[in-house]
């Protein structure tokens, strides 16, 4: 006989604790039942999934990314009817920096002007790359993958800045981007970090040096008009697939709102209240609320109302 639980929740970091946990307490308050996984049951559970003693209608996962044991029980649920809050093949394809690139151009969402290199070899002349003139000095060098600023050159100069990044990536493609300045508003940068939870979006200021979290209020969005950020990460849901995630925009002095990072598929969920560069506390409980309520509608036909946002 197969038990069926509502929610399996897939985690393996030390600092997604306090998260895990608030997300299952906003399961629970949904009328969910969970199964949340760690590497010391991760065994037990892929047996029992393997078996058919144990099936679930959603899984949330936060653990195959990083720890390549969880792959087989993440892949064996995407093949079964489990909504998958973000698919494997969606997660694939929306953590390719050049491809989700091309996707935004094309729906219409402003990028960084944007030169997108090949693949390294060990042939390839230095003077055989692009002409990078237009996209001014200083500009930011990426590969097309990786999260956490990891390989991500701020303030380069040079095609030997160029090719070193290249041949430290030779497996990537490498994005070389012009500097997106930010416009102030009232002293702060107009940077932010767009959360989609469930069909809900939640808008942060964001500094990208410092790397500080300010949620913004009812009352700034109508002021300044940065509920246009809202759209935009929807149009970005629609191209990536996914219902968890995170990108940044930022707005410059020619009204200009680029999206300057596009997808981010496993955010920092750290808490603000445990370490000064964590999500404000009231942001990561409307994200667990939002994404519990997701589940609650999709797999179970449940509704719950949502809070009230605190800007109000």
């Amino acid at each position: 006989m197969t038990t069926t639980l509502d929610i399996c929740i897939a985690w393996e970091w030390k600092y997604d604790k306090d998260f895990i946990a608030l997300l299952r307490r906003n399961c629970l308050g949904c009328g969910l039942s969970t199964c949340v996984v760690d590497p010391g049951s991760l065994a037990e559970i892929e047996r029992a999934v393997a078996s058919g003693e144990l099936a679930f209608r959603a899984f949330f996962d936060r653990a195959s990314d990083t720890n390549p044991a969880f792959v087989p029980l993440a892949a064996a649920l995407g093949n079964t009817e489990t909504l998958c809050v973000n698919p494997l093949p969606d997660v694939e394809r929306a953590i390719d920096k050049a491809a989700m690139h091309h996707e935004f151009s094309i729906r219409g969402i402003d990028v960084p002007r944007t030169i997108i290199l090949p693949v390294f070899r060990d042939d390839d002349p230095a003077e055989a790359l692009p002409v990078l003139g237009e996209l001014g000095v200083p500009f930011i060098v990426k590969p097309a993958h990786g999260g956490g600023g990891l390989g991500v050159l701020v303030g380069a100069r040079s095609l030997a800045e160029v090719q070193a990044a290249r041949m430290e990536f030779r497996h990537d493609r490498i994005l070389v981007q012009e500097n997106i300045v930010p416009r102030l508003i009232e002293g702060r940068k107009a940077w932010f970090r767009a959360y989609y939870a469930g069909g809900d979006t939640l808008l942060c200021w964001w500094d990208p040096q410092r790397h500080i979290y300010e949620r913004v209020t009812t009352d700034e969005a109508a002021r300044w008009g940065l509920g246009r950020m809202e759209a935009i990460t929807r149009e970005i849901r629609a191209i990536a697939r996914l219902n968890f995630f995170s990108t940044e925009i930022a707005l410059t002095d020619s009204m200009r709102w680029v999206s300057v990072d596009y997808v981010n598929d496993q955010c920092d969920m750290r808490f603000k209240s445990r370490t000064p560069e964590g999500v404000p506390d009231d942001v990561a409980q409307s994200i667990c609320g939002s994404l519990a309520r997701f589940v609650a509608r999709e797999v179970c036909g449940k509704t719950a109302a949502p809070p009230p946002h605190p800007g109000r």
